[in-house]
């Protein structure tokens, strides 16, 4: 599934998961598998991808087996793949930086589809504007899922103990103020000449932002339904065919979770559910 999931977010990634199993065994073997992997990876995608799956790799596998935990490798690659993303995308066309050349190829397949030419127009422009906020959540997804197929993989377990652990996710309070302030801008920029670059930053991190929250959101709401019977069907059967209004319930519950902590109430009110229906038993 993590594997899937890799691909899906590109080939980079997936080839990151690999190497960064080959690179956590015998370098002797596992740098020469590297190499080939990461120059197929360059003939396939160009120097952009070849790059952002070494990093990717390289910080997973020294992440991971200097005993660090698994949200702590998690974090540390997916800050490193992003970063080194960014800066490639300075002289590389990639991830960050999508131009119209990349986007023209779709315009057949969006014609065939049935679109209005006009309305191709207005999609591409709307990836062009937002597309350092898409790569950038491309990248973060795509290190993350690199990290969990990496541990998926056999025998990572049992050589490196500190990807078996998991932790809860939660964003740091002051982080929220990112999106706050950025959707505030955006708000602003409707009734307020701003300029251009300053709305554009603000949108796009705002993008980028709703990322994470949408994840902690998704937890909370996991961690409510577990002690529901059916309710993780149903959750799952709502995530599949979610309606933006329902992604935008899940985004604000994951900002809020900042201040607020719904899974520690929960799990509060579980055990006072517990303790008073163990008090009524002793009666």
């Amino acid at each position: 599934m993590w594997g899937g999931l890799a691909l899906i977010t590109g080939l980079p990634f997936l080839a990151a998961g690999v190497s960064a199993f080959l690179l956590s065994g015998r370098l002797n073997r596992g740098l020469p598998l590297t190499a080939v992997i990461l120059f197929s990876v360059w003939f396939v995608t160009g120097f952009h991808g070849a790059g952002v799956a070494a990093v990717c790799s390289v910080a997973a596998a020294v992440s991971a087996g200097s005993g660090s935990s698994l949200m702590k490798t998690i974090y540390l690659t997916a800050g490193l793949t992003l970063l080194a993303g960014g800066l490639l995308s300075l002289g590389f066309s990639g991830f960050m930086n999508i131009g119209e050349s990349e986007l023209e190829p779709l315009r057949e397949v969006y014609l065939s589809a049935g679109m209005e030419p006009a309305t191709i127009d207005h999609v591409f422009n709307l990836i062009l504007y937002y597309s350092p906020g898409i790569g950038a959540a491309q990248l973060t997804v795509g290190a993350v899922a690199a990290v969990l197929f990496f541990r998926s993989l056999p025998g990572r377990g049992s050589t490196l103990p500190g990807l078996r652990g998991t932790k809860r996710f939660r964003m740091h309070w002051g982080v929220a103020w990112i999106p706050i302030l950025c959707l505030a801008a955006v708000a602003m920029s409707r009734t307020t000449s701003l300029p251009d670059p300053f709305v554009r930053v603000a949108g796009n991190l705002l993008l980028f932002m709703a990322l994470p929250y949408t994840v902690e959101g998704f937890q909370v709401a996991v961690h409510w339904a577990k002690g529901i019977p059916g309710m993780l069907v149903l959750l799952a059967v709502s995530a599949i065919f979610a309606t933006p209004l329902v992604v935008g319930g899940v985004l604000l519950t994951g900002i809020l979770d900042t201040w607020f902590d719904y899974r520690n109430k929960i799990d509060q009110r579980i055990e006072r559910t517990e303790n008073e229906d163990s008090s009524d038993k002793d009666r």
